[in-house]
């Protein structure tokens, strides 16, 4: 674990309700398991003036993943090796480990662009408690969908939004920032990668303020996806179809 002293203060600025302007403090969450060639890469394009602290969960990475993190990691981050296993399980010790105001989850492997922060967290700042990229908002794309991936996309948005009544436009992008107070009002259980619609469904659920901001998602700078989609798909239905039930 890197040693942590005093964070900084933040630049993003809120408004409380006596009209003072108050300082939030933003983490930025990323799981990562063998992503050597990509989590270097995506830690050099972060806006470092934007980020007090850096959050990685490691799930026990066999290649060069946590020596080339922590060459890009300040004294204000974390390096933690996972103690459960699964992406959901990493996102939960990240989401607890965070001292932020702010929690923003990215991925590791370069699909998430880290220029469209700014945008991100100025929405946190307008007032919302959760917001979410979309790769299929007006100004968006995908770089990397296939007709299965973006068929699924496609489906299971439209399940949430028929059965939650959310109107969200892309639901299983995980490009997503939330408040503290938001947070601290869900209980996130889920270990595998149907926890991306789990947070979605109980942010809706506990009535957190949403919004959403176009994002290009880019292909993986190196590897292979750890997201098998008829596998992966079938889990997230689950949790969908659990969760409405429940």
């Amino acid at each position: 674990m890197i040693a942590r002293p005093h964070m900084h203060t933040i630049c993003i600025a809120g408004t409380d309700r006596t009209g003072i302007m108050s300082r939030m403090k933003v983490s930025l969450l990323i799981p990562t398991r063998n992503e050597e060639g990509c989590i270097g890469r995506v830690l050099a394009e972060v806006p470092r003036k934007l980020i007090d602290e850096i959050v990685i969960v490691d799930g026990h990475s066999t290649d060069k993943t946590m020596e080339e993190a922590r060459a890009h990691l300040q004294s204000t981050d974390q390096l933690l090796t996972q103690n459960g296993k699964g992406f959901g399980n990493a996102m939960i010790e990240a989401l607890q480990a965070a001292d932020g105001d702010i929690l923003l989850i990215m991925d590791a492997d370069g699909s998430h662009n880290p220029a469209d922060i700014p945008a991100i967290l100025e929405k946190i700042h307008a007032g919302y408690e959760y917001v979410m990229g979309s790769r299929y908002m007006k100004g968006a794309h995908s770089l990397d969908d296939t007709v299965i991936r973006r068929f699924g996309n496609h489906m299971f948005t439209w399940l949430i939004n028929v059965l939650y009544g959310t109107r969200v436009t892309d639901a299983l992008y995980l490009y997503t920032a939330i408040t503290r107070e938001g947070y601290n009002k869900l209980t996130l259980t889920s270990q595998g990668f149907e926890f991306c619609t789990e947070i979605l469904i109980k942010a809706h659920r506990a009535g957190l303020k949403f919004a959403e901001v176009p994002a290009i998602e880019r292909s993986r700078f190196a590897g292979e996806t750890k997201v098998n989609a008829f596998w992966h798909g079938l889990k997230i239905l689950r949790m969908i179809l659990k969760q409405y039930w429940e």
